[in-house]
């Protein structure tokens, strides 16, 4: 890959994109580690563990956000 290449975004990386959610805000908020915000945001064969999804989703929830684990992983 060079420089200026980038890996193709995940659904859920799409998705924070589409509603204006900062990656930083997802490790601030959820407390998530950076390198993990980074891979489910990144890395499509990444499949974050069930809690993970869960702490993921039920954040968003609580913030107004209509979603499900299906609707990503």
């Amino acid at each position: 890959m060079g420089a200026f290449e980038f890996k193709k975004r995940t659904k859920f990386g799409k998705w924070i994109d589409q509603n204006r959610i900062s990656q930083e805000w997802l490790i601030k908020n959820i407390g998530l580690n950076r390198k993990t915000v980074y891979s489910i945001c990144n890395d499509t064969e990444h499949n974050p563990q069930e809690v993970t999804q869960l702490k993921i989703v039920s954040k968003l929830r609580r913030e107004g956000y209509d979603v499900s684990v299906s609707d990503f992983w």
